[in-house]
This record gives C-alpha cells, sequence and structure tokens, in this order.
C-alpha cells in the first residue's frame, strides 16, 4: 500500500481558515476514509511550520514566541506513521526557502507528493493584507503600506513577509523544482462559488462528497471597516513600546479588534477601505505575469484563473478619520474581559499577585504599629 502526502501550503488569504476548520471537525471521517489529518491540540499546523522555517510568532523582540524544531519533527512522526494519506495545512509553508522544502521533501517519508496552492487573485489580496498586517501592531497608513510592497515588487521594507507570501509564481515555481509539476495542484478560490475549494479537496483526497463543507458557526472574520482601521492604525501608533507582544496579542488583536470583526455588525453604510488607482492598475499588470508564468509551469490547475483579470474591487482614495462612533469605541472595550484575563500569561498574573501581596503586608504592618 503506497504512501501519500497531500500538503495545503498556500497561499494566505484564500479561505485557508474555513479549510482548516473543516480538516480539523471532520478527522474522525477523513480517518474512515484512508485520511490522517495530525492532531496537535490546533486546528492547523502553523507551530511546525514556523519551527521548520525558524521564524517567531509575534513580535521577535518583544515576547514573540519561537518554536523549537522539535515541533516539525513531530509533525514529521506523525506523517511518517501514517500507513496510507497524510494530510497537512498551514499557509506559512509558502514562506519557505528552497533550501527549507528540500528539507521538508528529505524527512517525509512518502511514496507520493500532492502540494496543494489556494490562490485569489492579487488585486484582492492588498486591502485584506493590509488588514493583517495592521492586527500585527502595523503602523503606516495604507497608501505608504501600498507604495512599500508596490514600487519596487518583490521587496518591502515594512512587511518583507508580503512578497514571500504573494509573489505567487515565484513561491510555485520552488515547489515545482524540489517536488516537480506533475505534483504540484494550484485551486482557485471562487468567491462566486464558495464551495469550489472544498469540492477541490474531496476530489484530491478521493473523499465521498460533501465530507469537507464550509465549517457552521465559524467566526466571521469580516473586513474591518474603514472606522474600525482608523482605530486601529491609532491603537497601534499609541501603544507603548515597554509592552510587549502578549498584551497585544490578548487586548488588542485577539481582543477589541477580533470581538469587533467576529461579533459586531457594520451598520449598511460603513465606510470600506478602497485602494488606489495607481495601486490597483500595478497590482494587476504584476497578477497577469504571475497567472502566465504559473500557466506555462506545467502544474495541475483547478479553477479559472484567467477571471483574475476583471476581479472587481473598491477603487478610490481614502479620507482621514480623526474621529469614531461612540459604539464602535463602547465595543472595542466590551472586548476586555475574563476571557481576555484567562489567557494572560502565568507569569504575569504571579507578578501582579505578588505585587498585591507585599502591598497588603506593608498596610498590615502599619495598622500593626497604631
Amino acid at each position: 500500500m503506497s504512501k501519500h502526502l497531500v500538503a495545503h501550503v498556500g497561499f494566505h488569504k484564500t479561505g485557508t481558515t474555513a479549510l482548516q476548520e473543516s480538516f480539523a471537525a471532520n478527522r474522525k471521517s477523513l480517518k474512515a476514509q484512508g485520511v490522517v489529518y495530525p492532531n496537535f491540540g490546533q486546528r492547523a499546523h502553523h507551530r511546525a511550520t514556523w519551527a521548520l522555517i525558524g521564524r517567531t510568532w509575534g513580535w521577535k523582540n518583544r515576547g514573540g514566541r519561537a518554536y523549537a524544531i522539535k515541533e516539525w519533527k513531530r509533525l514529521v512522526r506523525a506523517i511518517n506513521k501514517s500507513r496510507k494519506t497524510a494530510l497537512i495545512s498551514s499557509e506559512f509553508f509558502c514562506e519557505l526557502s528552497t533550501e527549507q522544502i528540500q528539507k521538508f521533501k528529505a524527512d517525509i517519508k512518502s511514496d507520493q507528493f500532492t502540494i496543494v496552492f489556494t490562490i485569489r487573485p492579487l488585486v484582492k489580496l492588498l486591502s485584506s493584507s493590509y488588514q493583517q498586517y495592521l492586527k500585527y501592531g502595523l503602523t503606516p497608513n495604507y497608501e505608504e503600506w501600498l507604495h512599500s510592497v508596490l514600487d519596487k515588487p518583490g521587496e518591502s521594507k515594512l512587511t518583507p513577509t508580503f512578497w514571500k507570501r504573494h509573489n505567487h509564481a515565484g513561491v510555485i515555481t520552488k515547489w515545482v523544482e524540489v517536488f516537480g509539476a506533475n505534483n504540484i495542484v494550484v485551486v482557485v478560490a471562487d468567491e462566486k462559488v464558495p464551495t469550489a475549494i472544498f469540492d477541490a479537496f474531496n476530489s484530491i483526497l478521493n473523499l465521498s462528497k460533501d465530507t469537507l463543507t464550509q465549517p457552521e458557526g465559524l467566526s466571521s472574520n469580516r473586513s474591518l471597516t474603514y472606522e474600525e482601521i482608523s482605530l486601529l492604525l491609532e491603537i497601534n501608533r499609541n501603544f507603548p513600546e515597554e509592552r510587549d507582544w502578549s498584551d497585544y496579542a490578548i487586548y488588542i488583536r485577539d481582543g477589541a479588534i477580533r470581538h469587533l470583526t467576529d461579533t459586531v455588525k457594520p451598520a449598511n453604510n460603513s465606510l470600506k477601505l478602497q485602494t488606489p488607482e495607481w495601486a490597483e492598475k500595478i497590482a494587476r499588470e504584476i497578477s497577469a505575469l504571475s497567472v502566465s508564468k504559473i500557466k506555462a509551469s506545467g502544474v495541475r490547475i483547478i479553477g479559472n484563473l484567467d477571471d483574475f483579470d476583471t476581479a472587481e474591487i473598491l477603487i478610490g482614495e481614502n479620507s482621514v478619520v480623526s474621529t469614531i462612533s461612540v459604539e464602535t469605541a463602547a465595543q472595542a472595550i466590551v472586548a476586555i474581559g475574563q476571557n481576555s484575563l484567562k489567557r494572560q500569561s502565568t507569569k504575569v498574573i504571579f507578578k501582579e499577585a505578588k505585587r498585591r501581596l507585599k502591598k497588603r503586608l506593608r498596610l498590615g504592618k502599619k495598622r500593626s504599629k497604631r
């Protein structure tokens, strides 16, 4: 019986969270059909990927977490134990260097490899990527960030990972060089057909129809309104440098902002982030060249890359927002509660408890002397 690895390795902002939620929720059904989706307590395999890349999750010199190579080795062991088909998924795999891709292949003992990319038009990834970087603490506005990534395509001092993730043809070419074009599949994430990526994976994995579907009850993770973007931008610019990543992640990224995107329905007349015409033009030119290279690479394509030419986005100039509604501010504050405290590190909690205990002891001594 041949062993088969199906690796979903990218790209970011292409429905990856929904896919991974479906993979995780259907582990039992997958196993019954001969597919193992290794379980380490998370819906995806990001920690193993970060360990292989050697990158830090969070702010590198301010409390971010680096994952030891043992995380990657643990995933490899789970894959190598599989007798038939193993499925792994992390969009961060698309950031691997050629040498790291070679290690990926060398470490995994499999008779057959299928490397899968999910892809969307570059022009649609500009605003969503900017918002994702904002949730990481970015302080430049949208226009400044666009100049950073588009003035010299392939380079960005503000967010170097952008082109590691979204030089689509370049990334796919690296994997083709290691695995061969016949082992690479590119799946077009079609907004008009939300089931497309799930149908593709059901087919790739030889699963019964509708095994993998859009998960119910998945957090909406909607786009931020322009008002919310302005709020987050101002928070980032004012977030104290002495505070670390855990504070930001707990109270801002996964606190106030996640509360807004997951639970608050924006008003129908809410302004959205608009992409300037000059940026749209450059992105379309880059995308057209990338699509041409992907087609010429010989990889298998599921869906229609030609639709990228007609992908629609909001085009225009964004005005400066200096005030926000009381309701938006209130909703952001409401997010800070017990869940935030539960996620705080034991080190911080212990330090605060120790401080309070010392204070009480001092007060007790003063009272006893009276």
